[in-house]
């Protein structure tokens, strides 16, 4: 059978040399989709330079060149002021690309961008992969307490709100996605997903879509440690959160919930963030508005990292918090379970789906940071707690990610649709 993936990065074409992490679970994915003998697969993704055919390892590569502003930095700059989208104008090579490999099935990689467009101008079933979900991110995009206004007129943003990207032009292009999205949602045939939370919002906006569940694979590395045991730790209760520069992320609840727990309890901790670094202008932003540094609060910033010094940092936490507004299943959660970490998270999106209240996890409201903190101080204090969560939601993570599972469900899948 011969199968063609549409993705948002290129995968395994050249090592992730273009994109940081998120999507390593794609290229796991690949390498094992790719050596089952009965499929034939081709990939097709934005590439900065590159828009050659390429066949290596026996999968068929079709970088697209991405069109940037460069030649028009005039009509950039409007098409940002106005959230406009600049990537709709790509069926002809998308379909020459489907023309080429003449695919059995087609996979699209998330509801997000130009690709599920696919699904209009071709016969081929498509497939698409449920990844984050636009519509309810822009519901949560501005955090509790804050406004346009607190980004629009922030000096730090000045140059960014005149080029068109600040948090406020973000939201502006993300109703845009919207708008796109709900279209998409409305004609898709074929879904997969993972969890309640995904299944509930595409069969609100499509009451008669096939919704297939298919489990994500992680990235290899995470597998191979998932057998070790966590070393002995320090004296200081460590928080592991891995956090994007992104507004909707929770940055503010987790300077907030380390205020509480700094300034009011005698938990002595430190909260060490991978992903943000001293760089972020967001996470000036928010602590200007909350009159918090993240360095008086106990925070430490790692700024980006490996897949193995993340695990390194993941094996030598107490627990790993999870602060985000609206997340489906997100990986940096489901990494931390299979290492026996335990998780507490804000229920949000698909987060109920991962983890079980206090069996195999923590699960806190929205915002909930007085609830962030009673559950920090009970598992610093009880070790067999912390124990149990870690152990039960690594059972679930083994459970979940198994791969072989992952890959006959996915192939009976193209079996089914085809």
């Amino acid at each position: 059978m011969k199968v063609l993936w549409f993705t948002n990065t290129p995968s395994l074409y050249d090592r992730g040399k273009h994109h940081y992490h998120g999507g390593g679970w794609i290229e796991s994915l690949e390498d094992l989709i790719s050596k089952r003998p009965e499929i034939e697969l081709a990939i097709a993704f934005f590439h900065p330079n590159d828009n050659k055919k390429v066949k290596n390892d026996g999968v068929c590569y079709f970088p697209i060149l991405r069109k940037t502003g460069k030649k028009n930095p005039v009509r950039s700059l409007i098409n940002n002021w106005c959230g406009r989208l600049e990537h709709d104008d790509y069926q002809k090579t998308f379909s020459n690309i489907i023309d080429d490999f003449k695919p059995d099935v087609i996979q699209v990689f998330g509801t997000e961008g130009p690709f599920a467009l696919i699904q209009e101008f071709t016969k081929v079933p498509v497939l698409v992969h449920l990844q984050g979900i636009i519509n309810p991110i822009l519901n949560s995009f501005y955090p509790s307490g804050f406004s346009k206004w607190d980004f629009i007129l922030n000096p730090r943003l000045f140059f960014k709100n005149l080029i068109g990207s600040s948090p406020f032009f973000s939201y502006k292009r993300f109703k845009t996605q919207a708008e796109r999205e709900k279209k998409i949602l409305a004609k898709l045939n074929y879904v997969c997903g993972r969890t309640e939370w995904d299944r509930e919002i595409v069969e609100f906006f499509n009451p008669i879509v096939r919704y297939f569940h298919v489990d994500e694979v992680l990235r290899p590395v995470f597998y191979e440690k998932s057998s070790y045991t966590n070393p002995n730790k320090t004296e200081k209760f460590i928080i592991l959160s891995t956090l994007s520069p992104t507004i909707y992320k929770g940055i503010d609840v987790m300077l907030k919930t380390a205020g509480i727990l700094s300034e009011m309890t005698d938990v002595e901790f430190e909260w060490r963030v991978i992903g943000l670094d001293t760089s972020s202008d967001l996470l000036h932003l928010f602590e200007q508005k909350l009159g918090k540094q993240h360095q008086s609060v106990g925070i430490k910033l790692l700024g980006k990292m490996s897949p193995e010094q993340i695990i390194d940092q993941m094996l030598n936490a107490d627990v790993f918090v999870h602060p985000s507004y609206i997340d489906n299943s997100p990986n940096s959660v489901c990494e931390a379970q299979i290492l026996g970490i335990p998780v507490i998270a804000c229920d949000v999106g698909g987060l109920s789906s991962l983890i079980d209240h206090k069996e195999s996890g923590i699960l806190v409201p929205s915002n909930g940071v007085f609830e962030l903190v009673h559950y920090l101080k009970l598992l610093r204090m009880d070790n067999d707690l912390k124990s149990k969560l870690g152990e039960r939601g690594k059972e679930k993570a083994q459970v979940r990610h198994e791969k072989e599972r992952i890959v006959e469900t996915l192939l009976a899948v193209y079996k089914e649709i085809h």
